[in-house]
């Protein structure tokens, strides 16, 4: 199991692409999905998204990310939402994980990946349900230098 945050997202916090509400999406992937930690955007990996008919990518909504001076962290969060409609088949492979990106204009060369995880519920199939993300009270992402 493995969470990573990659170089894209340093990139994009220094360049200011997070300011404000940024355009972030998420997607699960399946086995395939392979990007090392110095990866900067989806065209430096690859990116095996998952392949159940009924599933789509998840347009996360009220996306935040700012500083949290009373937990001294930086913190990335979105509503709950659903990759899909009401009924997602089984794809080829099971779920493996699910990755963040920033959206800056669709295009794999542009477009910024920030996290993966493979901790967490993954390793299952859909099966003609709903396939919903559910985040932690302190949202998706949330880091803080250690003391």
């Amino acid at each position: 199991m493995a969470d990573v945050i990659y170089k894209g997202f340093y990139t994009a916090l220094k360049a200011g692409s997070l300011n404000g509400t940024p355009d972030i999406r998420a997607f699960l992937f399946m086995s395939g999905f392979s990007f090392n930690a110095d990866s900067i955007n989806l065209l430096d990996g690859t990116m095996a998204v998952f392949d159940g008919t009924g599933y789509a990518e998840l347009d996360c909504a009220a996306v935040t990310f700012a500083y949290v001076d009373a937990d001294n962290e930086m913190q990335l969060d979105f509503d709950n939402g659903q990759f899909g409609g009401a009924e997602v088949a089984a794809g080829s492979e099971v779920i493996a994980g699910m990755a963040v990106y920033l959206f800056v204009d669709g295009t794999e060369a542009n477009d910024i990946i920030l996290a993966s995880t493979t901790t967490g519920g993954f390793g299952v199939n859909a099966n003609n349900g709903l396939l919903s993300l559910v985040l932690p009270v302190a949202g998706l992402l949330f880091a803080r230098q250690a003391a």
